[in-house]
């Protein structure tokens, strides 16, 4: 699993005591599926850790969003819109860690 955090932009990774929120995550079918439609990166790995800036999640959200319908499935669609919308809303970025 793939999981996501809720993360300031401006909070830095080596903070002591740093407590993050996790809001979800995805399987592998969903990354590589996301990836192949240029929604995450190529360069990321799903067992890696990276983060996004709340910038960048607006922007993905707005991609996802005008992706073909046969780009990725409905069910990807929405759960990944529904991680992206959470960080969005504070607004902050998101980490992802894999496992």
């Amino acid at each position: 699993m793939l999981d996501f955090y809720l993360i300031p932009d401006s909070q830095n990774l080596s903070s002591k005591g740093l407590t993050l929120e996790r809001i979800g995550g995805i399987e592998y079918e969903m990354f590589v599926e996301l990836q192949a439609a240029g929604i995450i990166e190529s360069r990321l790995d799903y067992y890696g850790k990276f983060r996004w800036g709340n910038d960048l999640i607006i922007s993905k959200q707005q991609q996802l969003r005008q992706l073909p319908a046969t780009a990725v499935s409905l069910g990807t669609q929405v759960a990944f819109l529904a991680l992206l919308q959470q960080a969005a809303q504070v607004p902050c970025g998101l980490l992802a860690e894999g496992d």
